[in-house]
Parts: structure tokens; sequence; C-alpha cells
């Protein structure tokens, strides 16, 4: 079971190595990415009770911070991210900013909880950034990486996408709990490890399902798309280390690991829905489970929250 709890990395490696040399013809898989990533967020979702962060929210100055950091997540590390990718790595600055400009993870508020971080902050800056998203990355990729026609329609369809995406899956998972509340909370040991099983089988599909995109490419070139998702690892970690001394240490650690740990299986849907195809905009997105995975390893020592005494 630790192969779907802390150990998870093993996991969605081997599905990313499998998506990669498994024979046979897989593009069909692409239709099932949306699925995949709505069995992440639906039972993520049976973990989460929002009436419980309701007098966080009411918190004024809480629901400062919590904009502060928002407008950092998807704004400033997007932005620079996209910034030095054009500056080092052009051919991939759409899949850097696409990637970087990600609401923040479910999985980081595991890792607030791990860490000591404020789970409300942790719950809430989840929540705040997944609202907000359907508003800055379509206006980002059509802008900035020349996604499309800036057309209104255009931005509706991207932004309706993203809203489908987040919102269905997470509104049947809290009709699930109002309907069956004593089902969900006798289980609620499965669903972490179910999301990460999701998660897993998502990086499978979407790596098998499109991989026509980068077969033909000799090996030592696919060294290069795992070094530029280091550039919004980096981006985020720097952006954490700023925001560090106007935050309290308990949402320090929140915002970092929100800003490390990104919804990627959003990002590869998205990809794979308006880049079919374009292994430069995808392949950063799939591979950023690489620096996300190491990059959480340093929060602990970055970001240390003082052990609260009795």
């Amino acid at each position: 079971m630790r192969l779907l709890g802390d150990r998870f990395w093993i996991t969605a490696l081997a599905m990313l190595v499998l998506g990669m040399a498994v024979p046979g013809d897989w593009a069909w898989l692409r239709d099932l990415v949306p699925v995949a990533l709505g069995g992440i967020l639906f039972c993520s979702g049976l973990r989460i009770a929002p009436r419980s962060f309701l007098a966080d929210a009411r918190d004024g100055a809480l629901a400062r911070r919590l904009g502060l950091m928002a407008a950092v997540k998807l704004v400033l590390i997007p932005l620079a991210a996209w910034g030095i990718a054009l500056l080092v790595a052009p051919q991939w600055a759409t899949g850097v900013l696409l990637v970087a400009a990600m609401p923040a993870g479910f999985t980081s508020i595991a890792i607030a909880d791990l860490h000591g971080g404020r789970r409300a902050a942790a719950v809430l800056l989840v929540a705040l950034t997944s609202a907000l998203v359907p508003l800055t990355v379509p206006g980002f990729l059509i802008g900035l990486a020349g996604g499309g026609q800036a057309t209104v329609a255009a931005v509706a369809e991207r932004a309706g996408y993203i809203l489908i995406l987040l919102a269905v899956p997470l509104a049947l998972a809290q009709a699930v709990r109002t309907i069956a509340p004593a089902w969900t909370a006798r289980h609620d040991r499965a669903w972490g490890p179910a999301a990460i099983a999701c998660s897993c089988v998502l990086v499978f599909i979407a790596t098998a399902g499109n991989r026509e995109g980068w077969t033909h490419w000799p090996l030592a070139r696919l060294v290069e798309p795992v070094l530029v998702t280091l550039i919004p690892g980096a981006a985020a970690l720097g952006a954490a280390l700023l925001l560090r001394r106007r935050l309290p240490a308990s949402e320090a650690v929140v915002f970092a690991g929100a800003a490390v740990y990104v919804n990627n299986g959003l990002a590869v849907a998205f990809a794979t829905r308006f880049y079919p195809g374009q292994a430069d905009v995808l392949l950063p997105c799939l591979l950023m489970q690489i620096p996300m995975v190491c990059s959480t390893a340093l929060l602990r020592r970055l970001f240390p929250v003082p052990e609260t005494r009795p």
C-alpha cells in the first residue's frame, strides 16, 4: 500500500516508463485523460468537508494572505517561468507556462499536513486557486504563448473546459458526502490511495496515448524536457522563499507545497485537448512529476514550522 502512499512516486514513474515502452497503438486512450483526472478530484473531494473551513474563510487577515499567495501562484510564478523558458529553451516555453500556471494540487494538502502546515490554509488555497484558474490560464496561453486566436469564444471555450474538469467531480464528491456521510467516513482511509491510483493511471494514459509525438526522438532528446521542468520548479521555490518572511511559518510551508505541487493532471488534460500531438507542450506537464517529488523533500528544511508545546 505504500506504493499508493508515501512511495507513490515509484508507481508514478513506473507508469510513465510503461506508457513510453508498452507496444501497440494506444492513441485511443487520449479520450480517457479527463476521466482519470475526474477520479483524482472525486476521491480527493471525498476527504474535504467545506463547512469545517467556513470559520477560517471568514478570517480577514487569512483571506488577505490567501489572496497574496494566489496572486503569486497564478500570476507571478507562471510569468517568471515563462520568461526564463523563453531565454533558455523557447521551444518548451508554452508547456512550461501551462504547467506553471496550474492551481495548487490536492496533494499539497497532504504535504501541508506532513510538514506541520495549517490545514485550513492549505484547503482554502487549493479551492481559491482552482476557482481562479479558468480565468488566468486561457488568457496566458492565448495572449502570451500564441495558443490560438484571441477571441472571446476561444477564451470561453478553454475557461469552460477547465471549469468543467474541476467542478463536476468535486461537486459529485460533495453530493456523495451529503447523501452517504457514514459510508464516506467509514472508507476515509481509502480515498487518498484511490486518488493516487487514479493519478498513476493518468500518467500511463497520457503517456501512451500521446507518445506518437515523441517516439521518433532519440533517447538523449528526452533528457531536455526533464531539465526544462526544473524551470517552473525553481520559480515556485524561489517565490516561496521570497514570500516566506510575509507569512506565518505554518502558512509559508503551505504556500511552498502549493507552489511546487501543482495540479499537473489538469495541465495534461488541457494539453491533450488543445495541443494534441504537441510533445513540446505535453511533456513538461507529464514530467513535472519529477521535480515536484524532489522539491517536496526540501520543504521541511527550507520552511521549518516550530513545534507547538502543550
